[in-house]
């Protein structure tokens, strides 16, 4: 059977594990060079034992602005037809398009446009633990929290058909994947619709949960803040000065090399920052809170852990001679109540 639902997790045969597409490209650049690509075959069991397989799309690729955007995501190959009970193949989601007496427009409007993303997340949790990977990457282990879909509704034996799923993550650089597809491919309505529920905190509009360092505020809640800066290097730690000031002080992100030791997605951000010479800016995107200095004269972002830290190359030097910031500041300017 053909899949109908965006494929957002695959089994990676060489690494033994489910993976997101975010989560395959963080373990390519943590290959040492020369890297080679990885085969996908499909998350379900009856499909995988079938071996049916699976196509991982620019994952090869690191994340960068571009005027054309296009997202890392899965895709069926069209060579390998798909188990009836594969979780990709879901024959209902097309009539769930049409409102119900059950269904509000609203809700039929806010599916319509999560289909048209790659990979839309419902829950970010970001006190979800890491799993430690083993030494080598040819061990076994099992697929981390961030990959594994939660049932919304208790599954059923007696109907065959595919209860609906909730896509979580502990990921934020696959949060921030999503968020940018959103902005870069959804009208400013469709955008709005969207939401995101937080552990402890609820239910909150996807744009109010990212804010523009322009916007930030010393006394917000913990939230990703984002915006464009330089990178300075300090052994293999790092000081990231973003372009904009708050209240006239200059914010800076440090992360110090102990940091990116204990890190074991280190390499990955460290081959990130190789580019420092060839891109005007990067961005940056960072789950943390803003504090003042001792002196009160300067502003830093701290963030709990590296996990909470996703990078995007900007445009290449050579592309456009002006330096400035083309992040963008879709982030609410203020908290919605």
């Amino acid at each position: 059977m053909k899949t109908r639902k965006s494929i957002t997790r695959a089994f990676c045969v060489e690494l033994q594990q489910e993976l997101s597409i975010v989560a395959a490209r963080r373990e390519y650049f943590s290959q040492e060079p020369p890297r080679a690509r990885f085969n996908f075959l499909c998350s379900s069991e009856p499909c995988r034992a079938q071996g049916v397989k699976i196509t991982g799309v620019r994952y090869d690729v690191k994340p960068q602005e571009h005027p054309t955007f296009v997202a890392a995501h899965f895709r069926a190959n069209p060579n390998y037809e798909h188990h009836a009970d594969c979780e990709w193949v879901d024959e209902a989601e097309v009539a769930e398009d049409k409102p119900g007496p059950e269904k509000t427009e609203a809700e039929t409007a806010l599916r319509k446009v999560k289909r048209k993303l790659d990979d839309y997340i419902d829950v970010f949790d970001p006190a979800l633990k890491e799993r430690t990977r083993p030494a080598s990457s040819t061990d076994t282990s099992e697929p981390s929290p961030e990959e594994k879909p939660a049932s919304t509704t208790p599954s059923s034996t007696t109907s065959n058909t595919k209860q609906p799923t909730e896509t979580r993550t502990n990921n934020l650089e696959r949060l921030v994947d999503s968020f940018r597809q959103a902005q870069a491919t959804l009208s400013k309505e469709e955008f709005a619709l969207l939401t995101l529920r937080i552990p402890g905190q609820g239910e909150v509009t996807l744009r109010s949960w990212f804010r523009h360092i322009k916007f930030a505020r010393l006394e917000d809640e913990r939230r990703v803040l984002y915006g464009g800066g330089l990178v300075e290097r300090y052994g293999t730690g790092f000081k990231f000065k973003f372009f904009d000031r708050l209240q006239g002080k200059p914010v800076t992100l440090y992360v110090s090399p102990a940091q990116m030791q204990a890190y074991r997605s280190s390499r990955y951000i460290s081959e990130l920052l190789s580019h420092s010479d060839e891109v005007r800016f990067f961005t940056v995107f960072a789950l943390g809170t803003l504090a003042a200095s001792p002196s009160g004269k300067s502003v830093s972002v701290e963030i709990d852990d590296l996990r909470h830290l996703a990078i995007v190359l900007g445009p290449a030097k050579e592309a456009t001679p002006n330096i400035k910031d083309d992040t963008g500041s879709q982030g609410d300017p203020v908290p919605k109540p």
